[in-house]
């Protein structure tokens, strides 16, 4: 097993309520130490016991064979306002052999990912992230708000409840042909404890409550701020609410959605839903899946504003479109499934379904809006896919017609009455 753990870190190197705090003077990031079980009382008000933690407890430092504890912990830094923001970091996703075990072998070859991060360790810091988190920067709406920054690390879009275990097939990974390799899926009891931790810090009194509450994410993290929207409305419904999903927009496939989005699958998305979206597993598809979650949720929430952003052939979310296509067909080697030029198909049907998908919501939910730039960059929110000719994407992008980013994004949470401002890159 240690070879799986090591290979998936040199991918990476490039209280009362079970909560212990620790701080960076230098940049006043609080790291929320996390317990392995808590005990929370769910919507229902039932007394529940969640088990936060990553994909593996341990990963090994490459250059000291040293084990690391790879144990779930978040990040709060308290802003100067009464608003704050709720951020769903991103990192890829696994649903089978094929991408749980057999992708961390991509970590061996220079340039290539894994299509998860199972580690705390890198790639999971607001520190230095840029972008939203840049509060030196003067053109950045949200630098007076509180910041809580949510690491992932359970390859489950921040949904999963479960320890699911996978084979490796062909002992690529482990050594072994046909060794188990247990994966914890646990992303949504990583959520709920950060929620738990919300909730009493911010008691909704008078004197120390949330005025504002931006939901949002990147990439993975844009899905697990959608679907875990509900939870964080219930937790402060006097607070306005808000959610924006940056480069998240769940073109997906079929097979993808039957293998996560229904029954006894292997993220247990049953037991971790809201009910807004849990009463429709089994019918989901995939040809309609986002334009149905958001319209669900600007119908249950007709007084909070929704948004998506991406670029228009964002190529991070078309790989993984081709992922799924190729995994649905029976090909479990990642080797082949990076993009090459031979894939011009995938990148006109994903651009074609996500504006078939943002145009059909913003044409019929009266509090939805989107912006879709140019190019095939992911990601807006942080300088984590920042490019040389974009190095700071959330403060140059403009590209939908001329509409600066920030802008349209300030203007989304602090207008006093919703206007749509739907803006995309010309043809």
């Amino acid at each position: 097993m240690n070879k799986m753990i090591l290979l998936s870190t040199l991918m990476l190197i490039n209280s009362p309520y079970a909560f212990a705090h620790s701080s960076n003077n230098n940049t006043n990031w609080q790291t929320i130490e996390v317990d392995k079980q808590i005990e929370i009382v769910d919507e229902q008000g039932s007394i529940k016991t969640i088990s936060p933690s990553c994909a593996f407890d341990t990963v090994v430092n490459p250059l000291t064979d040293e084990l690391l504890d790879n144990s779930f912990h978040f990040y709060f830094k308290q802003g100067k306002s009464k608003n704050v923001v709720v951020y769903f970091n991103g990192g890829g996703a696994c649903w089978n052999d094929a991408t749980c075990v057999a992708s961390l072998s991509l970590a061996s070859i220079p340039g290539q990912r894994p299509t998860y991060n199972p580690s705390i360790l890198a790639e999971n810091s607001p520190e230095n992230a840029g972008g939203i988190f840049a509060e030196d920067e003067k053109a950045n709406p949200f630098k007076d708000w509180s910041k809580v920054f949510i690491p992932y690390c359970t390859g489950d879009i921040h949904v999963g409840s479960s320890d699911t275990t996978y084979i490796d097939t062909d002992g690529s990974i482990t050594g072994f042909s046909g060794t188990p390799v247990t994966v914890k899926h646990r992303g949504f009891d990583n959520f709920m404890a950060v929620r738990e931790w919300l909730k009493n810090e911010y008691d909704n009194k008078k004197s120390h409550k949330i005025k504002k509450l931006l939901v949002t994410g990147s990439s993975a993290g844009g899905y697990g701020a959608t679907l875990n929207f509900p939870y964080l409305q219930a937790a402060f419904p006097k607070a306005k609410t808000y959610l924006l999903a940056d480069a998240s927009e769940a073109i997906v496939t079929q097979g993808f959605i039957d293998s996560v989005f229904n029954f006894e699958q292997v993220w247990n998305v049953e037991s971790t839903l809201p009910l807004l979206f849990n009463d429709a597993l089994t019918t989901y598809t995939a040809l309609g899946f986002n334009a149905e979650i958001f319209a669900r949720l600007s119908e249950a929430y007709p007084a909070s504003r929704f948004a998506q952003y991406t670029t228009a052939f964002d190529a991070v979310q078309v790989q993984f479109l081709k992922i799924m296509d190729q995994n649905d067909q029976g090909n479990g080697n990642p080797f082949t499934w990076g993009l090459t030029e031979a894939d011009f198909l995938y990148f006109y049907e994903w651009n074609a379904r996500m504006l078939g998908s943002v145009d059909y919501l913003s044409a019929t939910s009266s509090n939805y809006q989107y912006y879709i730039g140019s190019g095939n960059i992911h990601t807006v929110l942080t300088d984590a896919f920042a490019t040389d000719e974009i190095p700071h994407p959330f403060y140059q992008e403009q590209s939908a017609e001329g509409v600066k980013f920030t802008h349209w994004l300030d203007r989304f949470v602090s207008s006093r009455k919703f206007r749509q401002q739907s803006v995309k890159y010309s043809d």
